[in-house]
């Protein structure tokens, strides 16, 4: 389903004068994700932002186009074609990684700008084109960040992912990077119909606490609901073993699951980074949406500023010019400063590393890394 909705602007065209052509932007989501919903918030929250309230870039109001994909993959890219086609859409956003594989080459075939606001590594090149820009962070990027943070000498680490492509990518990713004195010690991969997560990572304790130095479970999860209540419950940390944890961390859940001590990295929790924009999400999320924001909002709204800086840099919505002002573009989100790399148009961006200490506490800032310390391989 297409929902074409004029955002409302705080324009007055002066008399006499025709009314300037709006941008379009289509939003590629499937409604039926919590997730997705709140990308559609962070987007629209950006939109405020980017613009200073006015909606509008150099006069022209902005119009978004939902387009509601319903998880089906056939759909997502016929809606966008159309779009392209008949709606005159001047970029596209995506936040469904379910359907990237079928939106990237249409964003292709009609030459039209595409933003990807969460990634999905196993497609990194599938359709992949010049016209295809990702604000969202990588499994990759995740895993150089928690190798940098968690690299110690004599310390055993033995990884935790779901059984899935991205989670097998997000491994390789971490051990590819294991810094000097690091002892990868093994992977174990969780099914999705896996019954009992606990007792399925728990097999591997015995065998894993005997060995000499510290020891880390890592939990590579790329998306929502980490499985670490699940494994906490087994008393890891009766054998020395501490938990960490490579992924994002639910703001709006933590009272019915309260966290066990843990550390590990992130790309956004609320009150992890420390800038304006973060502020203002922050306080714009609560008031309008009576949420902390997550890392859907926090995304959503990265790709709603970039938006914004490329059509207010570029003399033109002509794919060439939106490209020229996206490539090597700066901008600040509330997840810190981004940089679209030129040679793949991935942003590069901060982590977070943080520690929670007791059940009751908030994730307390460690350190930031920079996106300059993580040796980000080029994508196809």
């Amino acid at each position: 389903m297409l929902r074409w909705l004029a955002v409302p602007a705080l324009l007055v065209p002066l008399p006499g004068s025709a009314a300037a052509e709006p941008f379009r932007i289509a939003l590629v989501e499937d409604s039926r994700s919590v997730e997705a919903q709140h990308a559609e918030q962070g987007f629209r929250l950006g939109l405020d932002y980017a613009t200073k309230g006015s909606l509008a870039v150099g006069g022209r109001a902005i119009e978004l186009a939902v387009l509601d994909d319903g998880g089906d993959p056939k759909q997502a890219a016929r809606l966008l074609a159309e779009a392209f086609r008949a709606r005159g859409a001047d970029l596209a956003v995506n936040t469904d990684p379910s359907v990237e594989a079928e939106v990237l080459p249409i964003a292709g075939e009609f030459r039209r700008i595409l933003l990807v606001a969460r990634n999905l590594n196993t497609i990194a090149g599938a359709g992949s084109s010049r016209v295809v820009f990702r604000t969202g962070p990588t499994e990759n990027q995740l895993a150089l960040a928690c190798a940098l943070a968690l690299g110690a000498p004599e310390l055993n680490l033995m990884a935790v992912a779901a059984d899935t492509d991205e989670g097998r990518i997000a491994v390789a990713g971490a051990l590819e990077q294991v810094p000097r004195g690091v002892f990868y010690a093994g992977s174990t991969f969780i099914r999705a119909n896996e019954a009992d997560i606990g007792a399925a990572v728990s097999s591997v304790f015995d065998d894993f606490h005997y060995l000499h130095g510290a020891k880390t479970l890592l939990t590579l999860w790329i998306g929502p609901h980490p499985p670490i209540p699940a494994i906490a419950a087994e008393n890891p940390g009766r054998l020395g073993i501490r938990l960490a944890l490579c992924g994002d961390v639910d703001p709006n859940g933590r009272s019915a699951e309260p966290s066990p001590p843990l550390e590990g990295v992130t790309s956004y929790f609320y009150t992890l980074p420390r800038n304006r924009v973060n502020d203002w999400l922050i306080k714009a999320s609560q008031e309008r949406n009576h949420l902390r924001p997550d890392e859907a909002v926090a995304s959503g709204m990265a790709a709603a500023i970039a938006a914004v800086e490329a059509l207010s840099a570029a003399p033109s919505t002509e794919t060439d010019a939106l490209i020229s002002s996206l490539e090597g573009l700066s901008f600040e989100t509330p997840k810190g400063r981004m940089t679209f790399r030129a040679e793949d148009h991935q942003a590069l961006q901060v982590m977070y590393y943080f520690r929670i200490e007791s059940p009751s506490a908030l994730p307390e800032l460690a350190r930031e890394i920079d996106a300059s310390e993580m040796p980000l391989p080029l994508r196809p």
